[in-house]
């Protein structure tokens, strides 16, 4: 008895860390190690899902450690509105589930140090991030983590600008590996689900979905509280 309930608490708690990996890393704005989202070319047929308001979401199989994956959206707006929602903790704290605290200990929009705090429930323990972070306003950036639970991290957030659709495409390309042993199919369909909706809940809080029923579907898919934004 005794044994099956430590190993139900420990399948607990890796639930837990699985499920918050995006969560914990989403502000990782760029590592040089990934191949680059400007390296990533669109076919006709992802172009033509993304002017239909889709998230594409692609994993990236290579002999590094971890597990990586990728997501690309259009956003009808330029890089700057997007850059004004990514990174700023009013909105992170509703794009990011389980963010409690969110504090820039240092720095501007464009330099940055950030410090997070994540618990997604009571049985869960509360974890602590911290990033520097510079980017360009022309849509790319790099990141480098100071602190927190994982073992790898690498990222990476590319806009480029589409003047015939009146927006910019962004994509974002990210690596992990947490410190604790973990199964990549259980980091793949985390990744899978929570990606793409941090992608919509972005796109619906810098009011760059193509109409009104793509913004309301958008902003359904925010974990966080969309009211705060009133207070």
């Amino acid at each position: 008895m005794r044994i099956s309930i430590g190993l139900g608490l420990k399948n607990i708690a890796l639930k837990w860390l699985m499920r918050n990996f995006v969560l914990l890393i989403v502000f990782a704005i760029a590592y040089p190690q990934l191949a680059g989202a400007e390296q990533f070319v669109l076919s006709d047929d992802d172009l033509a899902r993304l002017q239909r308001g889709e998230v594409l979401f692609q994993d990236i199989n290579s002999e590094k450690p971890g597990v990586a994956a990728r997501v690309t959206a259009l956003l009808h707006t330029d890089a700057a509105e997007v850059w004004d929602i990514i990174g700023h903790c009013k909105y992170e704290l509703i794009y990011v589930r389980g963010l409690k605290f969110c504090e820039l200990l240092e720095g501007d929009q464009f330099q940055m140090t950030v410090h997070h705090r994540v618990r997604n429930s009571w049985y869960s323990p509360t974890l602590d991030f911290v990033f520097k972070a510079s980017r360009e306003l022309a849509g790319t950036g790099k990141a480098s983590l100071v602190s927190g639970d994982l073992k790898i991290l690498e990222g990476l957030w590319y806009m480029s600008s589409r003047e015939e659709e009146n927006g910019v495409i962004v994509t974002h390309e990210l690596r992990v590996q947490p410190k604790l042993p973990a199964p990549k199919w259980l980091v793949r369909r985390t990744f899978r689900k929570d990606l793409p909706d941090m992608m919509a809940c972005i796109r619906g809080l810098a009011n760059a979905s193509a109409n009104d029923r793509d913004l309301e579907r958008d902003l359904k898919r925010c974990p966080g509280d969309i009211s705060s934004l009133a207070k």
